[in-house]
């Protein structure tokens, strides 16, 4: 939550500044380092505070959204202030949320976790990076459960909306059992 907050920081003092028309300092680029940095930094932490913090912060998030709307906005490889906030505060804390209940055995839940997210990303129309996220995460889930045309689907439907996501499935670990599959083998060559 104290990781969560830090970024949700981030966004929002920038989508403040473009609101005030002011110049914004864009995401970091050492993304490993400033989280290196800041977890060490938010070490005792309450899980009660950090989660408040990174709720209001959210709740300002949406404010700064809702006046801006959906305008011309760089923000690590979004382009946009819809595809900033959904990668900032909705794809980015179910990677952490798919990671925490995976590693504590509740692999059913996570893969509940990245299965919504597609429902509800491609009923809202998000923006193509945003599909691509959600579609490449779900090829992970339906790989791991063995269900592997579903998975090869929504491996295509990623790069259908961001080609270049292709390029770390040969080296992921949860798409290995795909690596054989003549489909697998087109998309990531192209």
């Amino acid at each position: 939550m104290f990781h969560l907050g830090m970024w949700r920081e981030r966004l929002r003092n920038g989508l403040a500044d473009l609101a005030e028309g002011r110049e914004f300092t864009p995401a970091p680029s050492n993304i490993d380092e400033v989280n290196d940095a800041e977890l060490a930094n938010g070490i005792g932490t309450p899980l009660t505070d950090a989660a408040a913090r990174s709720d209001r912060l959210l709740a300002e998030i949406i404010d700064l959204y809702s006046r801006l709307g959906d305008q011309p906005f760089e923000w690590s490889i979004a382009k946009t202030t819809t595809a900033a906030v959904l990668r900032n505060s909705y794809t980015h804390p179910r990677v952490h949320l798919h990671t925490y209940l995976t590693e504590n055995g509740e692999k059913s839940r996570a893969n509940e976790i990245f299965e919504d997210a597609y429902t509800e990303m491609k009923a809202a129309d998000a923006p193509s990076l945003i599909l691509a996220t959600v579609a490449y995460n779900l090829a992970c889930v339906r790989a791991t459960q063995g269900r592997l045309d579903e998975a090869i689907d929504s491996l295509e439907e990623a790069a259908r909306h961001r080609p270049e996501i292709t390029s770390q499935a040969p080296d992921d670990a949860e798409l290995a059992i795909l690596r054989d599959d003549p489909r697998f083998q087109e998309l990531v060559k192209s």
